[in-house]
């Protein structure tokens, strides 16, 4: 067990490698007159004899059997829905336009990474938001350019499920959520916390609007879906759920601990 546990950043690292150069080149699309991808349907618990070896990549995960149903319905919805989405929006909108979008709605994010550093007591990153957030919505256009990345002065990734972990909140047993996919409890309650802060952070006068609505409930998913490299069951594992469960729970860990 000792041998194990010394061994577990190595062996996190590896599945991150392999996970994310499957999810880079994989694809949802079978190629023309193949058969549609299933997805898998073995368990990584079936090749370990009773009272055999603990599985070095158990994750607490009480609900599995509905989550391997959320995640079978996420994987669908993303080939029939979301992935035609996508590859639509790449058609019919030049890369210029799209890095403008994205560019945007990274800068209105910032609104929760400023309030979350500072929730963490974090006055260094704190500091950093303020300054990514004053540039890029003047200099850069209210966010159609990235003038701080440009300059050097890096985006700090914070959200309400970190700061829970920050001050010793547990993430819970791991969830799968509609759409959304891979998340835990601590998670799931933070996703809520930072939508509500983003919420009450814009304008009445702008959240009213239909203009507003359009963005943040259709281009923003696609945008952010977009951005996304992860393809379901394109990193050729029959053990994929494990794998995407164990090093989604691991980089949420590191990401709390940074």
């Amino acid at each position: 067990m000792h041998d194990l546990c010394s061994a577990r950043p190595c062996l996190t690292a590896l599945l991150a490698a392999w996970l994310l150069a499957g999810c880079a080149t994989g694809s949802m699309d079978s190629p023309a007159g193949a058969q549609p991808v299933d997805p898998p349907r073995r368990q990584l618990s079936d090749l370990v004899p009773a009272g055999g070896v603990a599985d070095p990549i158990a994750v607490h995960d009480p609900l599995e059997p509905a989550n391997r149903s959320l995640y079978t319905f996420n994987a669908r919805f993303d080939r029939v829905i979301f992935i035609p989405v996508v590859e639509t929006y790449e058609t019919v909108t030049p890369e210029f336009l799209r890095d403008r979008v994205s560019s945007f709605f990274l800068n209105l994010g910032e609104v929760n990474n400023f309030t979350n550093s500072v929730l963490q007591a974090n006055v260094e990153k704190a500091g950093t938001t303020v300054m990514r957030f004053a540039l890029n919505s003047t200099v850069g256009l209210l966010g159609l350019f990235d003038v701080a990345s440009e300059l050097g002065i890096p985006r700090q990734d914070e959200d309400f499920g970190q700061t829970l972990g920050r001050w010793g909140v547990g993430p819970g047993p791991y969830v799968v959520l509609p759409i959304l996919g891979p998340s835990s409890v601590r998670d799931g309650v933070g996703r809520v916390a930072d939508a509500l802060t983003l919420s009450f952070a814009v304008p009445s006068g702008v959240s009213d609007t239909t203009a507003y609505d359009v963005a943040q409930y259709g281009l923003q998913p696609v945008d952010t879906r977009y951005r996304t490299a992860f393809r379901y069951y394109g990193t050729g594992s029959p053990f994929e759920y494990e794998l995407v469960r164990y090093v989604y729970m691991e980089a949420r860990q590191l990401q709390v601990r940074k």
